[in-house]
């Protein structure tokens, strides 16, 4: 029963934060990558909307770690993308996180953020570097597939 507690609050944020979203939704997608202290391997899902116009989008997200603890992260960054004369879509931004992680000695949730970096590769790729703050991992780095 303990455990169950931290996947509906973590269901209930994704949802509240995705909702709003849903009007300016340019994709949704799956992402895979790695994070550092903790070192886990990610996998989780995200949506990509763009609720201010072509350069603003609002990026909630969920991501599961496995590795030196279990981690599930609910994320919710910005990113301003940047104009190029290159197919090529780069984009800047920060974010907000609460991860919630189970180790050895037990479980518990905290608080931070990250300042984030990537590139669209194509309307459906795009790579991205997270630089943690706080109590959210040191860095992410993730490859994004979107529909």
């Amino acid at each position: 029963m303990r455990r169950i507690l931290p996947f509906t609050m973590l269901a209930v944020v994704l949802t509240a934060a995705a909702v709003p979203a849903q009007a300016g939704l340019t994709g949704a997608g799956l992402q895979i990558g790695w994070s550092n202290n903790p070192d886990d391997f990610l996998v989780g899902f995200h949506y990509n909307a763009r609720p201010m116009g072509e350069e603003l989008d609002l990026v909630p997200s969920l991501d599961f770690g496995f590795g030196d603890v279990t981690m599930i992260a609910p994320n919710l960054d910005a990113h301003y993308v940047l104009k190029t004369s290159s197919k090529l879509r780069p984009y800047i931004g920060a974010g907000i996180s609460a991860p919630w992680y189970d180790f050895d000695g037990g479980s518990e949730w905290q608080f931070g953020g990250a300042l984030v970096g990537g590139v669209h590769i194509n309307p459906n790729m795009a790579f991205e570097a997270k630089y943690g703050l706080g109590d959210a991992p040191d860095w992410k780095l993730v490859f994004l597939l979107h529909k």
